[in-house]
């Protein structure tokens, strides 16, 4: 889960929305879930700076220009702001959400056809609330009675009735933490982390690496702040402990970018283990890194620090953030499982799935709700099959050792040009 920080420290104010629409839509309701689920345990990665943003959406003290032209009486909106509703409200996949709701899909089809000046005030204010509303977990729009009137409703709102979307979308932030804190200590999800600010660390380090992923590539005057790279992660462990009462024991680097340097600083400030890209392991390795190599853990081992390591199958995780929202969830869950056995081959095997927390979901039907419930459904009842978190797959494995890590991400990180 990751956001950059949006906050503009001059003005005090949230630049874009993004932090607190997935936080509506994603962040709670992806945990939520696994209450379903006992047996299904999984690792969610926070980031710092993130985490900050949505405690300050929660305490009522953040605002963006989204938030507050959406609250805004559609009578007292300035000639600005009218605009600025018409050209940004309408920001959002169009088959999956505006076209769910006859209400707004009318007003997206207006805004294509006429000119601006057509839309009533009405016309605004059920955009400003249609707006707000799709971005709501739909399980929370499924239980929450308030939630259900306001949206069965689908026309025709009310100042009132702004002014409850507005308390249900305050309601619904200051959920979103304890949520993690809660499945955190049943122990049904761990929580790792990033560095604080999300920084491509192995940049921060030494900026002359990139010359050593992609040779050629033009560098700018050599940058060299380790110092600031370590108290980016040991500020992110402390962070986490306040805020979600559990010390990280992983780290996802920011986009998955590792190099010799950023672990053994992740290692000083206590990180137990970090993952990354299997195009990684394969620079890493020297060779392909296919199912035999990615399906494993490893112990990075430099200088006498120790470093658990897992290896995501780009392949797989990438199916599921940017392919089977394409498919029907049985068909996609299907698939999915399926792949598994055919690169395992029936053997027991370790299979690491990372993967965006928020961006592909509002590309699947539901949000991709019934997507994941047949998925775990079928893990769940498969006595083959188990999903587990991070820090427990390294318990039951025996790793294999790497005295070296090639510097770089999961951005392209099979080129070597």
């Amino acid at each position: 889960m990751h956001q950059p920080f949006y906050k503009d420290l001059w003005t005090g104010e949230y630049r874009l929305p993004w932090t607190r629409l997935h936080a509506l839509k994603d962040y709670p309701g992806m945990v939520e879930i696994l209450g379903e689920f006992p047996k299904i345990h999984q690792t969610f990665n926070l980031v710092p700076s993130m985490v900050l943003q949505i405690d300050e959406y929660a305490k009522g003290i953040a605002s963006d220009p989204f938030f507050d032209c959406a609250i805004l009486p559609a009578e007292d909106l300035n000639e600005a702001q009218r605009a600025f509703v018409l050209k940004y409200f309408f920001q959002a996949n169009v088959p999956r959400v505006i076209q769910r709701n006859d209400r707004y899909r009318e007003l997206h089809e207006r805004s294509e056809r006429f000119a601006p000046g057509s839309f009533s005030k009405q016309d605004l204010r059920d955009l400003q609330v249609l707006n707000q509303l799709a971005w709501f977990d739909r399980d929370l729009l499924a239980r929450d009675r308030e939630l259900q009137e306001l949206t069965g409703k689908g026309r025709n709102y009310s100042l009132d009735d702004q002014a409850l979307m507005a308390r249900k979308q305050r309601e619904a932030l200051a959920r979103v933490l304890p949520v993690y804190r809660d499945f955190a200590a049943r122990g049904q999800i761990e929580i790792s982390t990033t560095p604080f600010y999300h920084p491509i660390l192995p940049l921060v380090c030494d900026s002359d690496i990139g010359g050593v992923s992609h040779p050629g590539v033009p560098l700018p005057s050599r940058y060299r702040y380790p110092q600031d790279a370590h108290e980016q992660l040991c500020r992110a462990r402390t962070y986490m402990k306040e805020m979600l009462g559990v010390t990280p024991a992983g780290l996802w680097p920011s986009e998955g970018s590792v190099s010799d340097e950023a672990l053994t600083l992740a290692a000083d400030c206590g990180f137990r283990w970090a993952a990354t890209d299997n195009g990684v392991l394969a620079r890493t390795l020297g060779r392909d890194a296919g199912c035999e190599e990615t399906y494993q853990s490893y112990a990075w081992r430099k200088d006498g620090r120790e470093l658990g390591m897992l290896f995501r199958d780009h392949y797989l995780s990438d199916l599921i953030g940017f392919q089977y929202s394409n498919m029907s969830a049985s068909d996609a869950a299907g698939h999915f499982l399926w792949r598994i056995r055919e690169n395992t081959g029936g053997k027991n095997a370790l299979v690491p799935i990372v993967l965006d927390g928020e961006n592909a979901w509002e590309w699947y039907e539901g949000d991709g709700r019934p997507f994941l419930r047949e998925l775990y459904r079928r893990i769940s009842e498969d006595p083959e099959l188990e999903a587990i978190t991070v820090a427990e797959a390294l318990a039951r494995s025996k790793p294999k050792t790497l005295d070296y890590i090639f510097p770089g991400s999961w951005i392209n990180a099979r080129s070597e040009e």
